[in-house]
């Protein structure tokens, strides 16, 4: 049998229709300044025996005003973190999201 091979831009559109789906948006370059290039990823070897790749996230994308930025952050974290995996079956060891921006209006409309 053979292997599978996930290029490392696979990860970064994984996360990115991950976070446009969990706001609601369709496109998120127009609507609220969020693109692809706001996403990296590092694939690293896991310390254990076995030897896997792991897979860490860094996400920059800006929060809503009046809206609690720990919960928003802790959301788009687990939900991006879900979906990688899911699609992937590579271990998400963390994703980290910094809150770059405070929007005035709403995300979704």
């Amino acid at each position: 049998m053979g292997y599978v091979e996930i290029n490392s831009n696979v990860y970064p559109e994984i996360a990115y229709r991950s976070i446009c789906e969990y706001l609601g948006i369709q496109e998120a370059d127009k609507v609220i300044n969020f693109k692809k290039g706001n996403i990296v990823v590092e694939k690293v070897q896991s310390a254990n025996e076995d030897q896997k790749e792991i897979v860490r996230l860094f996400i920059s994308l800006p929060a809503e005003f009046n809206s609690n930025f720990v919960e928003f952050a802790n959301s788009i974290a687990c939900h991006v973190k879900k979906s990688v995996q899911e699609m992937t079956g590579m271990m998400v060891e963390t994703v980290n999201v910094k809150i770059s921006d405070v929007l005035n209006e709403t995300i979704a409309e």
